[in-house]
């Protein structure tokens, strides 16, 4: 069916915008590699946010009502061996989010110039709080032993990634609005060729 692949990119908030021409001289069928590397890209960026999240709340909720009346000592080896493995979910994922997050951004940032002062406040509570729980989280898992005075750490970054999901939320919505309704001015500006 002819449009109804545009209709669902459209959908997805993969427009033609400043930041690429889409569907320039194509058929509604084919995508170009910027494209499918942008749904690729808010894909692995998604899939990894649920992985961090996910491993945060196993580890700090899960793992120790499971562990509950254990042996000291058993209790002890089984959150020692979750923390070594948490400790390369939190590497990898610092990398996915920073370079798939900057992709992302770098898609999106026509957009999100349409309407700087929403747009850019809410992207950078995003940003903030995403780099935020990360440090605290390479903080609380520095070192070969468990501190237990940074425990706290990781239940304060489960919070700030909690709060940076619903900013991204938030900004997804405001970035299909801001590209729905741009300024009046811009768009006379535009139209008369005086853009800077």
């Amino acid at each position: 069916m002819p449009g109804v692949t545009a209709v669902r990119i459209a959908r997805l908030g993969l427009r033609d915008g400043a930041w690429a021409g889409t569907f320039r001289n194509r058929s509604d069928d084919d995508m170009d590699a910027l494209t499918v590397a942008g749904v690729f890209s808010r894909w692995l960026h998604l899939i990894t946010a649920c992985v961090l999240i996910g491993s945060a709340f196993f580890l700090q909720v899960i793992l120790p009502m499971g562990t509950r009346g254990l042996e000291p000592g058993t209790h002890l080896e089984i959150m020692r061996r979750c923390r070594r493995g948490f400790k390369m979910v939190v590497h990898s994922s610092l990398l996915l989010l920073l370079l798939t997050g900057a992709f992302n951004a770098w898609r999106a940032w026509g957009d999100y110039s349409r309407r700087p002062g929403i747009t850019h406040g809410v992207f950078g509570i995003h940003v903030l709080l995403g780099l935020g729980a990360l440090v605290l989280l390479l903080l609380a898992f520095a070192g070969r032993e468990a501190r237990p005075s940074r425990q706290s750490w990781v239940k304060v970054s489960l919070v700030l990634l909690f709060l940076a999901v619903a900013a991204a939320s938030t900004l997804k919505r405001l970035r299909e609005w801001a590209h729905d309704h741009p300024r009046a001015d811009r768009i006379s500006r535009v139209t008369s060729g005086t853009m800077q």
